[in-house]
């Protein structure tokens, strides 16, 4: 099986397989193949095979709140109230750290006390989610109290549909993958599909899910117990007829936007307590109908899956636009967008003096690892900027199926725990430096440096220098199996904050006048060092993990550097026309996942510089 389908992010891994030793790919739910454990024969009922349709109820298996009471000895107790059931479980001190954890599921909770003690702020660890939350102070005369009501899922409905797809490889083997039918869902982790006894298990790793019941074969459905964050419920999958199946197995069920939303009137966004100014794009020197044709497209349908368009120009919030039921709240699949922000963590690293600079050499900051498979020489040469860049020269090539260290096969295979040593382990294909070659491994081994130079959890480190600064209060990692966020992408934001990190760079560093990052680390960051093999398409330059580009409008050749996710998630930063663009996408399987530079070369940038968009003149 060959992989046609670039492997640009694996936070949304799909993959369920039975057990095995050996080593075999299979498809995951965003088109890519994966390396993953070979099956053995499964022992699964002969009907199993097929696409079902099962609807989860949201209250009964994510809701939840958490209350946080002080005792009178300044000990805690932490109530975990759901729809069916309260837990009670006690908290205790972690250095300055607050933490507490659910005995019944996998939830757990590392947060600290605002200065005024009205607010306990930190991060919820769920499956292999950690989401960034806040309980607030609950006014009483007694004791003190904080809670909060939460849950991972982004949508207010009461209930979800959800599909699972249960396959055999014509090799013995049976696996199943998870989906959503909206893509403001998370994507789905699967493992370990099962069948023993009569009975069918599996489980899901980003939310925490796990399944368990009985293929009943009379009337041809599965019938399930769904164990969740919250609590469990039963589950009836029934099987979809081929006429059932979507074309697109997340394709939000809805229509971009409503009919009474109306036309686009040109106003300027919301103005919010947030950091941003916001204005009319009239008034930032924006072409209204330009960007009005734009809104009615991406309305119509004809720009598919487009989930947001913002733009701020000269510093100001101009253009805000929400679809498919996604709003300014919701938080977005960055996918390796993301993998900038492990650039920019980097640089903060180095300006605090915790790593000696993009020369210093990798090895030394893993004195745990006591060997290396594949030993090479070369390998004691990679350094900090070879990562940055994607030139490490270690077999980490993600366009290659066969790839040792592709980010599917340390993210699929079970024998060894610590990615980052995987990716160490791997052969060395060239001279560090020699080639710019597209690999997650890279970035990945820059998140275990992280953690091994910060004196406090990375997740923590990234809060304090970069988020906790530009006020950005609402985002989530993926962990690794380790504990440690994932730095080669997968972190989900929301695109008024994800437009916020694209100014502090355009800004020189700097947001609202406060300083959070060198200008010396951008301009190094922002300088070519090398063609990206094997997708760059246009001969363009590749900095440390931020794309080059240059679009011909007109007579205009305009340069940006972008930070770039599967599936059409972008940041464009524009320097010349002190302009910042944010769009994010759902195209992960019909080819468009490069419609984001067709939008900026289309209408934003002609509607920047006075080119008719629809013929390339100047008007």
């Amino acid at each position: 099986m060959k992989n046609s389908v670039p492997l640009s992010l694996a936070v949304s891994l799909v993959l369920v397989v039975t057990t095995a030793a050996a080593t075999k790919e299979f498809g995951d739910s965003r088109g890519r193949t994966r390396q993953g454990p070979e099956p053995e024969r499964h022992e699964c009922p002969d009907g199993l095979s097929g696409a079902w349709h099962g609807v989860l109820p949201v209250a009964a298996l994510f809701e939840l709140r958490l209350t946080v009471s002080e005792g009178s000895e300044g000990d805690f107790m932490v109530e975990i109230l759901t729809q069916s059931s309260t837990e009670s479980v006690r908290a205790w001190m972690d250095g300055p750290y607050l933490r507490f954890q659910s005995a019944t599921s996998p939830l757990g909770f590392r947060g600290t006390f605002s200065s005024d003690g009205e607010r306990l702020e930190g991060f919820v660890q769920q499956g292999s989610s950690l989401v960034r939350i806040a309980l607030t102070a609950i006014p009483s005369g007694g004791a003190r109290s904080w809670t909060v009501d939460w849950t991972p899922l982004a949508v207010p409905d009461e209930e979800v549909p959800f599909d699972l797809y249960v396959e055999e490889d014509g090799e013995g083997g049976i696996g199943g993958y998870f989906f959503f039918r909206d893509q403001r869902l998370p994507g789905l982790g699967g493992y370990g599909l099962k069948c023993e006894a009569g009975s069918i298990t599996l489980g899901e790793k980003m939310l925490g899910l796990e399944f368990s019941g009985v293929f009943e074969e009379a009337n041809d459905r599965l019938l399930m117990d769904v164990v969740g964050p919250a609590g469990s419920t039963s589950l009836t999958f029934t099987r979809m007829s081929p006429e059932q199946i979507p074309s697109i197995p997340d394709a939000p069920e809805a229509p971009a936007r409503q009919p009474v939303e109306g036309a686009w009137l040109g106003h300027a966004p919301l103005l919010l307590d947030d950091g941003w100014a916001t204005a009319t794009p009239s008034s930032a020197g924006l072409d209204a109908a330009v960007i009005r044709d734009l809104i009615a497209s991406v309305a119509a349908d004809e720009l598919e899956f487009t989930h947001s368009i913002l733009v701020a120009r000269e510093g100001q919030l101009v253009v805000e636009e929400y679809f498919y039921g996604f709003d300014r709240e919701t938080r977005h699949d960055m996918r390796s967008a993301s993998k900038s922000v492990t650039s920019t963590l980097v640089g903060l690293a180095i300006q605090e003096g915790r790593i000696a600079g993009s020369q210093a050499k990798v090895l030394p900051y893993f004195p745990q690892y006591r060997w290396y498979d594949n030993w090479d020489d070369r390998k004691a040469e990679i350094s900090v900027g070879h990562l940055l860049t994607m030139s490490s020269g270690l077999d980490a090539r993600d366009w290659e199926p066969e790839s040792v260290a592709a980010e599917g096969a340390y993210q699929s295979q079970t024998q060894q725990p610590d990615w980052v040593k995987f990716a160490l382990d791997a052969p060395m294909l060239w001279d560090p430096g020699l080639h710019v070659y597209y690999g997650g491994a890279n970035p990945l081994i820059l998140g275990g440096i992280l953690a091994s130079v910060v004196d406090e959890p990375v997740e923590w480190f990234a809060h304090r220098t970069l988020f906790g600064a530009l006020g950005i209060t609402d985002y989530r990692f993926f962990l690794d199996p380790t504990g440690i966020p994932y730095m080669g992408g997968g972190m989900y934001m929301r695109p008024r904050d994800m437009l916020k990190y694209g100014q502090l760079y355009l800004d020189g560093g700097t947001w609202n006048g406060h300083r959070i990052l060198s200008q010396e680390w951008i301009e190094e960051s922002w300088k070519g060092y090398g063609r990206l093999e094997p997708i760059d398409r246009n001969g363009h330059e590749y900095g440390y993990l931020w794309w080059h580009h240059v679009y011909e409008v007109g007579d205009h050749s305009i340069g940006t550097v972008e930070a770039r996710g599967n599936g059409g998630q972008y940041i464009f930063v524009v320097p010349s026309l002190e302009m910042v663009v944010v769009i994010t996408s759902g195209n992960f399987r019909n080819g468009r996942l490069r419609q984001p530079e067709e939008i900026m070369r289309q209408w934003i940038l002609p509607s920047a510089v006075g080119v008719d968009h629809g013929t390339g003149n100047r008007q």
